[in-house]
């Protein structure tokens, strides 16, 4: 498989860009159709729902009442022709060409224009618009109800697979090599790797109806635990799988074989980075799990999951995919299940938007099973809680912010220095807050949503201290934020702290479920280094050692950028693994104007003065405006 194949983050579907919502609040690429809403021009309560069919370019339009449109008689009318016009702003002209299945004409480059006459020569036919307008205005009403959602201040790990989005590099991109394991060490990880590749290569065709490649796989995956207390149940389970007749308890069985493979190739790595930063890791038991959530809406998830395992990545559709959505939204409104919710709603939304998987040139094959292995797992009774196991007390000394996301759930998480107030060791800990959104907030509008539920927000972009009273820490080094055991403290700046404090803290480790290599994020501080830039990829040398640097992981909504990252002289950054090691920057110093200045990731995270975030703070404002003044006529009236 390539790099791009056994990415864990690799790029799926490229982000939506921003626009304006006022004439088209709605659009999206689902169910083999472009669809979406659209408002009247005359009439401040009426909407329409327009729809173009992939392939026959059948459409349809009427009010969301069922009235016909009058324009929509021989060919496309306004409302269709304003949702192409916005879906190739939102999505791009490639991706919407690509999934109506248009080429424009002639060789003309491809645009809304281009393609509207290209469909419209075809003469297509009229749709069935009473059929496309209730799904579609229902799918309108939910993406307006993520506004209705409370925020979370407790982890989401499950969004560390899901980076920012400053680059939209699609799936004919790689993701660059990292750097390789510390020299002289051994590879005990190759063949738990192997094993793993095995397992997700047989998820490919599905378990339905497996072929020889897919036996192969299930029986690598039982031969890799087959020492372990996993042995006899992923023996049964790769059995059963071989013929066909896999069960929902075998499919949770492999799952976890291949979660406990990643385990030890990350506590493998773990071992490295912390020989890499010099870093002490706290040893402690593993919490127990916490109460058990609705049995009914998880088994009916696992249902689903188990569903896709046996269709196999070449045999999604969009029945299928779509499968996910009623069990998402009743979900989301429980806190206590946010965090298979937002796993599930991500994963099945780049599983509709490849669809059909039949028609795939290639798969993330690493990056799709680990979603599922980790979403099958999490229905499990009890196994996505873990309770604050302490309280905190004393000063917290922000480093960085790191922010991930999907379309429809977004996540800011701070990582700090945290002084105890009875003088024992800093340690490195974490603070969150996670948010569901509409997929149109993008860029600076998800601090919009996140800034309210997190003072620290504040705190990171003025660069002050905080002082915490009994703040419920988890023993993975978790913060449950709570504003009211917060207050600001004095200035406290991140670079000065990771000079001086930073190299004595100590780390947590990290519970049995959450083990896997994409959780790395290891607090480091480099100053010296030796930049070099050989094509995209960008490249930091220190100590003998050469890590690229991830400048996609940067969050667009802030002054961190690319070039500032290649000028810097000292950086603040995560060391992670994806395929080798990798440095993402959260802040950096570097000159600007022959002056030495800051710059961080979160800098606009808690409101700002400067020019460029004032402007995309009104872009993402007018925009919340109009999804607000929606929500409130057509969810509460």
């Amino acid at each position: 498989m390539s790099d791009w194949e056994k990415s864990s983050t690799a790029r799926v579907v490229p982000p939506a860009r921003p626009r304006k919502l006022a004439k088209v609040p709605f659009v999206e690429l689902a169910d083999g159709r472009l669809q979406g809403v659209v408002s009247s021009g005359s009439d401040i309560e009426r909407v329409y729902v327009s729809s173009v069919a992939a392939g026959t370019y059948a459409f349809a339009c009427s009010t969301n009442n069922n009235r016909p449109c009058g324009g929509a008689r021989g060919s496309f009318c306004n409302h269709i022709r304003a949702l192409i016009t916005e879906a190739v702003l939102q999505y791009g002209a490639g991706r919407v060409a690509r999934y109506l299945r248009v080429e424009p004409a002639g060789g003309t480059q491809a645009d809304a224009a281009a393609l509207t006459a290209a469909m419209t020569g075809t003469h297509p036919p009229r749709g069935d618009g009473k059929a496309a307008a209730a799904p579609v205005f229902s799918r309108f009403l939910r993406h307006l109800a993520y506004l209705e959602l409370p925020a979370v201040t407790a982890p989401l790990p499950e969004l560390h697979w899901f980076p920012p989005t400053r680059a939209s590099a699609g799936p004919q991109s790689s993701p660059a090599a990292g750097a390789d394991r510390p020299a002289g060490s051994d590879e005990p990880l190759d063949e738990a790797l192997a094993a793993v590749d095995a397992f997700d290569r047989a998820l490919e065709g599905g378990l339905l109806r497996p072929g020889p490649g897919s036996v192969t796989g299930l029986g690598a995956l039982a031969t890799a635990v087959a020492g372990s207390p996993l042995a006899a149940p992923v023996a049964e389970a790769a059995g059963k799988a071989s013929a066909g007749a896999a069960g929902e308890d075998h499919f949770v069985a492999l799952a976890a074989a291949r979660t406990a493979l990643l385990g030890a190739v990350h506590d493998a790595l773990t071992a490295d980075a912390d020989e890499i930063t010099g870093r002490t890791r706290e040893e402690r038991e593993a919490a127990p799990p916490a109460d058990s959530p609705s049995v009914n809406l998880l088994a009916a998830a696992r249902t689903w999951l188990s569903e896709v395992a046996r269709a196999g990545w070449r045999g999604i559709d969009h029945e299928l995919a779509s499968g996910a959505a009623p069990v998402v939204s009743a979900m989301l409104p429980d806190p206590a299940l946010r965090r298979l919710a937002t796993l599930l709603d991500g994963f099945a939304a780049e599983l509709a938007a490849s669809c059909p998987g039949a028609t795939l040139e290639r798969i993330p094959a690493r990056r799709w099973a680990d979603l599922w292995s980790r979403a099958l797992l999490l229905t499990r009774p009890g196994a996505a809680g873990r309770p604050a196991a302490a309280t905190a007390t004393g000063r917290l000394l922000p480093l960085g912010m790191d922010l991930h996301e999907h379309a429809t759930a977004v996540q800011a998480q701070v990582h700090a220095v945290f002084e105890p107030a009875d003088g024992g060791p800093p340690r490195l800990v974490r603070a969150s807050v996670s948010v569901p959104k509409p997929d149109t907030v993008v860029e600076a509008g998800v601090w919009q949503l996140l800034r309210p539920h997190l003072s620290l927000l504040t705190a990171v972009g003025e660069g002050r201290a905080m002082h915490l009273d009994a703040m419920p820490l988890t023993d993975e080094g978790d913060l449950v934020w709570d504003d009211a055991r917060a207050r600001a403290g004095d200035p406290a700046d991140a670079l000065a702290t990771a000079r001086v404090v930073l190299p004595a803290a100590t780390a947590l480790p990290t519970q049995p479920l959450d083990r896997h290599p994409v959780r790395i994020a290891e607090p480091v501080f480099l100053e010296g280094y030796d930049s070099a830039q050989d094509g995209d990829t960008l490249t930091f040398t220190v100590a003998g050692r050469t890590f690229p640097v991830d400048t996609d992981r940067i969050p667009t909504a802030g002054p961190l950028t690319p070039e500032a990252v290649a000028n810097s002289g000292a950086c603040v950054a995560l060391l992670r693994w994806d395929g080798g090691f990798r440095l993402q920057p959260l802040a950096v110093e570097t000159t600007v104007r022959r002056k030495a200045v800051a710059l961080h990731a979160g800098a606009w995270a808690g409101g700002t003065t400067d020019k460029a975030g004032v402007r995309a703070e009104k872009a993402a404002t007018d925009a919340m405006t109009v999804l607000r003044e929606r929500a409130g006529r057509l969810l509460r009236k």
